[in-house]
């Protein structure tokens, strides 16, 4: 299954986009944005602090609106390696892997 997801930021360093963390942390720095946006201007981060909240919104929206009733969670890359290629990187294999969750039945009660 091909799903572009790109985007996003990782948690932790550990190859896994969470979704609640990274839609809490760019909310605080849009509300930051709101705030300070003047002093930001000034400093000249004002343009990196909109493409990066731009770059994780985009994200979370790929992974709600790419197919009806369906969310992607937890998307991660893992690197498989060759034994003795562990400390060359050129030999890696990357997996994508993510989780779908669809909506398979609403009962309104």
């Amino acid at each position: 299954m091909q799903v572009d997801l790109v985007g996003g930021y990782y948690d932790a360093g550990d190859g896994v986009k969470f979704s609640f963390p990274m839609a809490f942390a760019t909310t605080m720095l849009a509300w930051s944005v709101v705030e300070f946006g003047q002093e930001l201007d000034m400093a000249g981060e004002l343009r990196n602090a909109r493409a990066t909240i731009r770059w994780a919104t985009d994200y979370l929206l790929k992974t709600t609106t790419t197919k009806p009733n369906t969310i992607y969670a937890q998307v991660n890359y893992i690197l498989i390696c060759m034994h003795l290629c562990v400390l060359h990187g050129h030999c890696c294999i990357t997996h994508k892997i993510f989780y779908r969750l669809q909506k398979l039945h609403v009962q309104i009660l």
